[in-house]
């Protein structure tokens, strides 16, 4: 039982370090530099990239390219940070296949690989561990919104279908019509005409 709780408590204790942001080394150019980071739980990878391309391009109008395994912001200014530009450095990335957590980093650098570090610029480096710690509720909002336009999208593929479906059964719907139409014509010419035999028979039976 004690074993029980403890690995309960452990656990606990594990997932509230993981959806807190903290100081790290993390490999550049085959450096140990200085950045911070975040593991979040319940996400892939690709998802999390695009929750960070959401946030920095489309929200804050940052302009991102890609460098090897980082998306990179290079001498641009997001007031988050501070008044100056700043070349800003994202990467998620996950340990292993067998990891529950993906870890998302954050680096940023005054220019020329300056990196901030918690000695050099605190203020900073808090607002980055704040950066990526509101990134986590950020995520529910961007799944809510990804569901919404996935929702959105098939809704306007199955009216575009539906549309078509119409149109295909009005179209048959007048071709029936008219052979309804042609058939009843068809139909009063038979019977006209086997009125006609019959008269015919029965002008030939008055004649014997």
């Amino acid at each position: 039982m004690k074993k029980f709780l403890f690995f309960i408590l452990m656990t606990l204790g594990f997932a509230t370090y993981a959806q807190t942001a903290q100081s790290t080394q993390v490999e550049f150019n085959k450096t140990k530099v200085p950045g911070v980071s975040i593991a979040i739980a319940g996400y892939d990878v690709a998802f999390l990239q695009n929750a960070l391309i959401q946030r920095l391009e489309k929200n804050a109008g940052l302009k991102g390219s890609n460098s090897k395994d980082f998306r990179v912001y290079l001498s641009q200014n997001y007031p988050d940070f501070g008044t100056l530009n700043y070349d800003i450095y994202t990467l998620v990335k996950k340990a292993s296949k067998k990891d529950s957590f993906v870890t998302v980093y954050l680096l940023v650098s005054k220019g020329n690989n300056n990196f901030v570090s918690q000695n050099m610029d605190s203020e900073l480096t808090e607002r980055m561990k704040e950066f990526l710690t509101n990134l986590v509720p950020f995520l529910k909002d961007f799944e809510r919104i990804q569901k919404m336009d996935q929702l959105t999208g098939n809704i306007k593929q199955l009216e575009k279908e539906h549309s078509t479906l119409v149109k295909d059964r009005d179209k048959l719907q007048k071709e029936f019509s008219s052979v309804e139409k042609k058939l009843k014509d068809k139909e009063k010419e038979v019977n006209a005409k086997a009125e006609q035999i019959q008269k015919a028979k029965a002008a030939l039976e008055s004649l014997k």
